[in-house]
């Protein structure tokens, strides 16, 4: 994980046409990009349907404010002058269409936190500034987490997951921890998972299940005393405040409870019966073909150091 207090980015011209065109994906033509003191000059050849032309674009952004996640630009047309204000308007409809944010009567909003939805990443934006040598960005309370995300696009749109249960769980004394937790989870799923996290949600999910099935195997008459160290020290964790990853992130922090359980279920399965463990699971499903499925996927996500840590809470004690 990387904290950082402040830190402060230079976009080049090259940087901001490679971006602009990414995201435009062929929807413009002949994008070319400026800097000077206070603005961004965009020039631009944009098809317009309704008058079956190529219109040529020029505009001039400059920051009106900059703060959170949100960068609101003024945009104002630099050519055309004689141009009819509807052709100009659906010219700037369908340069804005392929680009992020939201553009509209001479405004466009652009959330840094739908640009960098792939990264996984939390920051506050201090300013923007423009001038000849590039675009200053300033970002405050950084974090970002070293996830490996190209293996969460690899997954097979076949992959198993689990299928979280329809039913509230009945354990006594941690029952108001795990209401808290479902609750959490599904927020989170709900209001902030980005885009490059969406592969993990349906484990996510099932997080307190794992939880449900971790307390009953440590209560289990049945476990043996090793298995039943490897459940409690897991279910202690979970009840911890302290997290290896951190929450400002949205879902990371609920990352490590997963991969914590799904090494201790994995551990624990080589100590006890099939049919004991998969008596505890609340969910649908093999857990322990769940459980190789959802670890191969932690190993291959998580960073070294990451994974090791989080075995070492499942060390037993001497």
């Amino acid at each position: 994980m990387l904290r950082a207090t402040g830190v402060t980015l230079t976009l080049t011209v090259t940087d901001v046409e490679e971006a602009l065109a990414g995201f435009a994906a062929g929807a413009v033509q002949d994008l070319r990009v400026g800097l000077e003191s206070g603005a961004i000059l965009v020039r631009l050849r944009v098809p317009v349907e309704p008058v079956r032309m190529l219109v040529p674009v020029e505009l001039r952004f400059t920051v009106m404010a900059a703060a959170g996640n949100l960068v609101k630009l003024g945009v104002a047309w630099t050519n055309m002058g004689l141009l009819p204000a509807f052709v100009k308007e659906k010219a700037l409809q369908k340069a804005f269409e392929a680009l992020p944010g939201e553009y509209q009567d001479g405004v466009w909003r652009l959330d840094l936190g739908e640009v960098l939805e792939h990264v996984p990443v939390s920051f506050r934006l201090k300013g923007v500034h423009v001038d000849r040598d590039g675009i200053v960005v300033e970002l405050a309370d950084v974090m970002a987490f070293p996830i490996d995300t190209s293996a969460l696009g690899a997954l097979s749109p076949g992959a198993l997951v689990p299928v979280p249960s329809a039913g509230e769980q009945t354990i006594p004394e941690h029952q108001g921890f795990y209401d808290k937790l479902r609750e959490r989870v599904r927020r989170y799923a709900a209001e902030k998972a980005p885009q490059w996290a969406q592969p993990l949600i349906p484990w996510l999910m099932a997080v307190p299940d794992f939880f449900v099935l971790l307390v009953r195997l440590a209560r289990d008459p049945r476990v043996p005393p090793a298995a039943k160290v490897i459940a409690g020290a897991t279910v202690a964790y979970f009840v911890s405040p302290i997290d290896l990853i951190p929450d400002p992130i949205p879902l990371i922090g609920e990352v490590d409870d997963l991969g914590l359980a799904l090494l201790a279920v994995e551990q624990i399965a080589r100590l006890v019966p099939h049919d004991v463990v998969q008596e505890a699971w609340p969910g649908e499903g093999d857990v322990l073909q769940l459980v190789r499925e959802g670890t191969n996927l932690i190993t291959r996500v998580l960073p070294n150091r990451v994974l090791t840590a989080l075995k070492k809470v499942l060390e037993q004690p001497a």
